[in-house]
């Protein structure tokens, strides 16, 4: 198949060490001038994914295309356009921050004459102007992190790489990492691996959810949201019989389904009832309730993207059970 605007490309790709399959048949594309934010829990296989891209290691079977070159067959022309950050970043703590990053660059093989406008660029961008001369060693996680990132950022690469880039760092420092990705993306390919999931929805244009090795979604925040409307869930605390309850919540237009969690020895119900996207419907439910029984909570969980990533995670893991 031919990807015309995708700068990566993973085609029905596997890892498997042993008997052990780290990855399984995932497939995805990052497009140029693209962020795609890649989402799961420690162990899902996000790390494993992004080595495979870099060239750290080959899929067992598919395909992983980069800038139009085979990681396969041609891996070194491929990893001239790469820019990586790994979740530690490579830092030599015998240089200072200038000699590091002079080294990275003439490894990428930036030109002698272009040498010092690289410097400049990526340690502005990045905010290292207080630390050049500084040495490795010394400095803070957060200066750590920015350093990884200037160096992925050398070469100007038409693919970044970036396995959870803000890591260690305080929340204004989370927030210029940001605006530097943001403008990077937008005339590069960007894969951004993260536990933060407000940085998903903030700087991604999509989001791919893996867990297990396997990929359970890829779509925009927005599309995600809107295709996990079951994550739009209602949740009370009623006194009352357990079947009229049922009966009852069921006949409130809007309401799709109800959950008997929990009751205690005074009759009180613990009960989530999943709904439409119809924000009143809450108050509709509290008065049909309240008209016959004693209502003692009732709260409204949104399909927030977080909810939406536990709700896939759920949702596979209960598939994997056996009946």
């Amino acid at each position: 198949m031919n990807f015309p605007s995708a700068a990566i490309v993973l085609e029905s790709v596997s890892k498997r060490y042993g008997s052990h399959t780290i990855i399984r048949d995932v497939s995805f594309t990052v497009d140029r001038g693209e962020i795609v934010g890649f989402l799961g829990p420690n162990g899902a296989g996000k790390t494993t994914t992004m080595r495979l891209i870099a060239g750290f290691t080959a899929a067992t079977t598919g395909r992983v295309t980069v800038a139009g070159y085979d990681m396969a067959t041609e891996n070194v022309e491929a990893a001239r356009r790469i820019g990586y950050m790994p979740e530690r970043p490579p830092l030599y703590d015998t240089l200072d921050v200038s000699a590091y990053l002079r080294f990275v660059a003439k490894v990428k093989g930036v030109r002698r004459a272009a040498l010092s406008g690289e410097m400049e660029r990526v340690t502005a961008a990045c905010h290292l102007e207080a630390v050049v001369r500084q040495e490795i060693c010394k400095l803070s996680k957060g200066y750590r992190q920015r350093l990884g990132l200037a160096q992925a950022l050398l070469g100007t690469p038409e693919v970044l790489l970036l396995d959870e880039p803000t890591a260690g760092l305080d929340p204004a420092q989370i927030q210029e990492t940001r605006e530097v990705i943001r403008d990077f993306g937008r005339n590069h390919a960007v894969l951004l691996s993260t536990h933060i999931l407000a940085e998903a929805t903030l700087i991604c244009q999509r989001v791919a959810i893996i867990h297990h090795g396997q990929l359970l979604a890829i779509d925009s925040p927005s599309g995600l949201q809107r295709a996990m409307a079951q994550t739009n869930r209602v949740s009370l605390q009623v006194t009352a019989p357990a079947d009229e309850l049922r009966a009852e919540l069921l006949s409130v237009k809007g309401v799709t389904a109800v959950r008997m969690l929990s009751s205690d020895r005074d009759g009180r119900r613990t009960v989530e009832c999943q709904v439409d996207s119809d924000h009143g419907i809450e108050a509709t439910i509290a008065r049909a309730v309240a008209a016959r029984w004693d209502l003692h909570r009732l709260e409204r969980q949104a399909p927030t993207l977080e909810n939406i990533f536990l709700q896939y995670v759920a949702d596979r893991s209960d598939a994997s059970e056996p009946a």
